[in-house]
């Protein structure tokens, strides 16, 4: 009976947060509503659930809830956390917004910066922005300012306010930049004063709040940084927190994530930049308008073009369609590559299409144009093109692949599944084919299906070196789908 009613209150947390409680993690959930339940004097978790079903629509009632997620959620923060990153924003993202908005601002009136830390916890992260902001020399008179954070949890918001930290979160901080922003402060470390009044935490409920708040309702954002939360919310959540993201983002906008953890996510409307040690997305920029046709043109319609992140085609393998020994085909096959590598698809299609008409054996020809279809969205001709390889040479696991990859993005998750598996049961050790299954798992709801294929994942990435890499164009090692894969098995987060 409890675990029923475990699986409806997980339910409702869900469709209220996003947050995905998996049935292993029920025990620990039930300890936790408990506590809630007994301290409202309620009798059974059934009374609990009655009570959430009847509060959860009504904003004035929503202190329980407010509740329940302080206790739910883990708030594990510290300073100047994931170095690659820090180093990306104070080396290049931090600078290149500053000059762009600089410039981009009417005379006479201050330029604007808007950075939000969705999923705060404590205000490790935002604070670690200021600092690395002021370490920036940023005249901060000078600015319109806004440095927000938001959480779920009020507790961790109302840590973040009075910022007073322990010696554990400043495990990655330098003693020199512990001593210049902070001060002893009872048994901890306050941060100084003068950075404290730059920033603004606010409850928000990533999900459903129209957050970040802002009293002119006009404010937007220059950067969005949401680490470690997406690993504690479901698919679906995923996806319509990645709109509003967008909508908040000023053209030209970054967004950081954790590492791995929009892995399966359609990421299409925003622009995936690779830099070391981390993926940024950036909101495209602003179309420019049209010019004013002439009396007799009608202007073209404009077409917007969905964006896949490029994967280098692999060796050509051997069988039929192998291209010939001829070095001119292999230097043409290696300059389409690099036109698929810098993202010029058309330049790319238009080259290996003239090499395997010439060359009507080559593979390696239809995958580069394959992969090229794909990621201008031309799905048809990027199957076709994939069935044609298959055909000859049936073991070409990239492009069952590719055509896994792209049955996902037309939402034939049937037909991805199919060949996933059946690229598992040509090559067991495929591990991106586990992870995969598991992401359209958990956005069909099998999570069982879904906790098997990570497993899976594991054991055969445990096998890797942790600093290897899955493939050419991934930036995320080994290690770090590890952790994140371990992570995913933790319950509820920020």
């Amino acid at each position: 009976m409890d675990d029923l009613i475990l699986k409806r209150i997980s339910s409702l947390i869900a469709d209220h947060s996003g947050l995905c409680v998996r049935p292993q993690d029920f025990q620990l959930l039930s300890e936790k509503v408990w506590r809630r339940a007994k301290a409202l004097g309620l009798r059974s978790l059934e009374d609990y659930h009655s009570y959430l079903l009847k509060t959860a629509p009504h904003l004035e009632a929503r202190s329980e809830w407010r509740e329940l997620y302080s206790i739910l959620t883990i708030n594990e923060s510290y300073f100047f956390r994931d170095s690659n990153q820090i180093k990306l924003l104070s080396d290049r993202l931090l600078p290149d917004i500053i000059q762009r908005q600089q410039a981009a601002a009417p005379l006479g009136s201050k330029p604007r910066l808007g950075i939000w830390s969705a999923g705060c916890s404590t205000g490790e992260e935002l604070y670690s922005i200021a600092i690395a902001l002021d370490q920036l020399n940023f005249p901060w008179a000078q600015w319109d300012v806004r440095l927000i954070g938001t959480d779920i949890s009020p507790t961790a918001i109302h840590s973040a306010r009075e910022g007073l930290y322990g010696s554990w979160s400043f495990r990655q901080t330098s003693a020199a930049l512990q001593q210049q922003y902070f001060q002893p402060h009872r048994q901890g470390y306050k941060i100084c004063d003068r950075l404290r009044q730059r920033v603004i935490f606010q409850y928000g409920n990533l999900l459903h709040d129209p957050c970040p708040r802002a009293s002119d309702g006009s404010w937007a954002i220059d950067l969005i940084l949401c680490r470690n939360v997406f690993i504690y919310l479901d698919h679906g959540a995923i996806g319509q927190i990645l709109q509003k993201f967008h909508r908040a983002l000023v053209p030209q906008g970054y967004l950081l994530t954790g590492h791995t953890e929009l892995h399966g996510q359609d990421t299409s409307q925003f622009q995936i930049i690779s830099c070391p040690g981390s993926v940024v997305y950036q909101k495209p920029p602003a179309p420019k308008p049209l010019p004013e046709p002439l009396p007799s043109v009608r202007p073209a319609s404009p077409v917007s073009v969905p964006k896949r992140a490029v994967v280098s085609p692999p060796p050509t393998p051997s069988g039929a369609l192998a291209p010939s020994d001829d070095a001119s085909l292999e230097q043409a096959l290696q300059e389409a590559a690099a036109l698929l590598k810098q993202d010029a698809y058309s330049s790319a299609i238009a080259a290996a299409k003239r090499l395997y008409l010439t060359h009507p054996r080559c593979a390696t020809a239809r995958k580069i144009a394959a992969q090229a279809y794909a990621n201008i969205g031309s799905y048809s001709q990027a199957k076709q093109l994939c069935q044609q390889v298959i055909q000859a040479a049936p073991l070409s696991l990239d492009m069952h692949y590719l055509l896994a990859q792209i049955a996902e993005d037309e939402n034939d998750l049937a037909t991805a599944k199919e060949h996933l598996r059946k690229i598992i049961y040509l090559d067991p050790e495929f591990v991106k084919a586990y992870l995969d299954l598991a992401s359209i798992y958990d956005r069909i709801k099998q999570p069982e299906k879904a906790s098997t294929a990570r497993d899976h994942a594991l054991t055969l990435l445990a096998k890797l070196p942790p600093g290897a890499l899955l493939d050419d164009q991934s930036e995320v090692t080994v290690a770090q789908w590890q952790e994140h894969l371990n992570r995913r098995r933790l319950p509820n987060g920020s």
